[in-house]
């Protein structure tokens, strides 16, 4: 649109130019007119010409300087969803990272408060993951980790949440489940679970122990991780591979002196 203004302009320019040296040489020779109309035309030629180079550099350095402004662009946005991966994620196992998982407990428990919101914290245990790591080296025990996690990931449904809290430790939000629920879900993840072969020629089978809560309206996000891993501590000395429900209590209410 810019450069047919341009052209339009100088077309008129050149049309009014010579109709103006038509005007003052009438009376001239054919040869001073010829050269007087050469002249012309150079003059609003060689102009239009370096006018057009003009903006063609311009239209070139622009158009260069939008790629570079996509090409920054871009890298931002990824640069921003790799610090929210990383501000969010557990490197090893892909699982949400602990910090995360409390801001997400948080949620859910304030869903939970304000109205009839139900949800069921699991804390679950790698039981083997010590001895596997003495036995072939903390490489060996990252990979039965991170197929575990892919395995309760497989499990879970996609409102769930599942966490790395600890080396060897698990937490996951089972939202809607009552704690009956859970165990059911928690059983189907344990039969996933004992398929894990850690090496083809020993007989370590893999096994998991977990903790369970639900939210009963007074507990913090703390109280909730505390009570899941009681009943964790509680499940493991029985034995280990089971899981245990944590045994909720109603706290007394305090009492004024008069």
């Amino acid at each position: 649109m810019q450069k047919s203004r341009i052209n339009l302009m100088l077309c008129i320019n050149v049309a009014v130019l010579y109709a103006l040296a038509a005007a003052l040489i009438a009376d001239a020779g054919t040869l001073v007119l010829v050269i007087v109309a050469i002249a012309m035309a150079l003059s609003v030629i060689v102009p239009m010409l370096l006018l057009r180079k003009g903006i063609s550099r311009v239209e070139d350095d622009l158009k260069k300087r939008s790629n570079e402004l996509k090409v920054v662009r871009d890298q931002l946005e990824g640069m921003k969803s790799h610090m929210a991966k990383v501000t969010t994620v557990d490197d090893l196992t892909g699982c949400y990272n602990n910090r995360h998982f409390m801001e997400l407990l948080t949620q859910h428990r304030a869903m939970s408060e304000r109205g009839s919101y139900l949800f069921t914290l699991i804390v679950v245990q790698v039981d083997q993951f010590a001895d596997i790591v003495d036995l072939q080296g903390l490489g060996r025990g990252n990979e039965v980790l991170q197929l575990f996690a892919r395995i309760v990931k497989a499990a879970l449904r996609e409102v769930d949440v599942l966490a790395r809290l600890e080396a060897d430790k698990f937490g996951l939000i089972l939202s809607g489940c009552s704690e009956e629920d859970a165990l059911i879900i928690i059983h189907r993840i344990s039969q996933l679970i004992g398929q894990i072969q850690v090496n083809e020629d020993d007989d370590i089978k893999v096994t998991a122990s977990g903790g369970l809560t639900s939210f009963h309206g007074t507990e913090t996000p703390d109280d909730l991780i505390a009570h899941a891993e009681q009943a964790l501590e509680f499940a493991i000395e029985q034995g280990r591979d089971r899981v245990a429900g944590y045994l909720y209590a109603e706290p007394e209410a305090s009492s004024e002196e008069g």
